[in-house]
């Protein structure tokens, strides 16, 4: 490994791992080291379900057929890292640990690549990516009259009326991330209460000792609010937030996520590829985290997103939930919470029912974001999409963020016969 290239981006046939009857123990893949560590997660992110209990979603009876119209000249963009240097488009999309890329422009891809044994049938982990869908799925509540941003959150889940950080919350602000919860999400920090969440789930450093929970139910209705922060007033992005979003949402719909994931979206938007979400230990599904599904069925859901919620003659999400997430959420809240560093310091950032809104002016995007990279980037005024499933080294650093987003606005200008620097 050099300066240039710090971390081993051996890909998982070239680790060796999982190969074998059976593998060797130090090549052998499981639940505990597969969710976030190296080199292990390069080939746990492409076979979950061989780890992990999980439920399927099924696809739609009448699938769809991307029109493909590919642009090698995609291929051919340099992208800057963070220290400023340039690396061409093969060598960025192998330092960050690219499974796949998809670029969708209008109805059509434009671009695609898989590496790392992946290939466009295969379903991969998206990690937070499925907040957003959550999400969704409660602006379509609100949209309905099923509920309001105002509702408190109790009127829906009686159960956590018993003193947590939730007892006082709002709907809106459970949905926007806003509500006060002493609940520290510092991947990098063994002692974190993430690592206590993964624990719950069944994984991770803290797991085989676990004697807390072991149902997320049962679990965030041990969460505390946090001292001296009114709810509504700050940003802090926490994983369990999304937990009793997806509670209250399903009893609004009384639909669980994968119900609300095959009636509202798949069978209509014409997905066609495998797709599960994890259960936690208890049988209950992993909405914050849990969706595993192909990067071609992402850009199917990426083409509706930029014909405003509509596929042919049905309005699949209503255009006026879409339009929501473009105006965005509190910048005010946003600059107040820990996710304003680096370039999302600038002002134009913010945070709106489970997606990363960017309003950086010629550079508007809504985003659905995961962890080891993941992400779906739509920009509505281009008519351009970017598809990444990846399997970082690290959960979440600036490095891999960083090199990520350069690249996207890269594409992005080139799809959109800007000119690229």
């Amino acid at each position: 490994m050099t300066a240039s290239e710090p971390f081993d981006t051996a890909t998982h046939p070239e680790l060796g791992l999982m190969q074998g009857i059976p593998p060797p123990a130090e090549k052998r893949v499981d639940r505990f080291n597969g969710l976030f560590e190296p080199p292990f997660n390069r080939w746990a992110y492409q076979n979950m379900r061989r780890i992990w209990p999980t439920a399927p979603v099924r696809p739609s009876d009448t699938g769809t057929v991307l029109r493909r119209e590919i642009d090698a000249e995609i291929g051919n963009l340099s992208v800057r890292r963070k220290d400023g240097s340039r690396a061409d488009f093969d060598t960025f999309l192998r330092q960050t640990f690219t499974d796949s890329l998809i670029v969708v422009y209008k109805d059509k891809v434009v671009y695609e690549r898989y590496l790392n044994g992946m290939t466009p049938d295969t379903p991969h982990i998206m990690f937070s990516c499925t907040k957003s869908f959550v999400g969704l799925f409660a602006l379509m509540a609100i949209e309905e009259g099923r509920v309001t941003r105002d509702t408190p959150i109790v009127d829906i889940i009686p159960e956590l009326d018993n003193g947590s950080g939730f007892s006082d919350a709002t709907f809106g602000q459970v949905l926007d991330m806003t509500v006060s919860l002493n609940f520290d999400e510092d991947y990098a920090d063994p002692e974190a209460d993430i690592h206590d969440y993964a624990a719950v789930l069944g994984t991770g450093l803290k797991a085989e000792d676990w004697r807390g929970p072991r149902s997320l139910y049962e679990y965030v209705k041990t969460l505390g609010k946090l001292e001296g922060r009114a709810h509504g007033t700050v940003f802090d992005y926490q994983t369990p937030k999304t937990d009793v979003l997806n509670w209250a949402v399903s009893r609004l719909f009384k639909q669980d996520f994968v119900a609300l994931l095959e009636s509202r979206l798949w069978s209509r938007l014409g997905m066609t590829g495998e797709a599960y979400v994890l259960l936690d230990p208890a049988g209950n599904l992993f909405a914050g985290g849990g969706l595993n599904a192909t990067a071609e069925d992402m850009a199917r859901f990426a083409v509706a997103m930029l014909h405003n919620g509509r596929v042919g003659d049905d309005q699949v999400i209503a255009r006026s939930v879409i339009d929501t997430l473009s105006l965005g959420g509190s910048t005010e809240a946003f600059l107040k919470g820990p996710s304003a560093e680096e370039d999302m310091a600038n002002g134009h950032w913010s945070y709106c029912a489970k997606w990363w809104i960017r309003n950086t002016p010629g550079s508007e995007a809504i985003i659905a974001y995961g962890v080891n990279g993941q992400c779906i980037y739509i920009d509505r005024n281009r008519e351009v999409a970017v598809i990444k499933q990846s399997s970082w080294p690290e959960s979440d650093t600036w490095y891999f963020l960083d090199y990520t987003n350069n690249a996207i606005d890269a594409i992005v200008r080139h799809v959109a016969g800007e000119h690229v620097t």
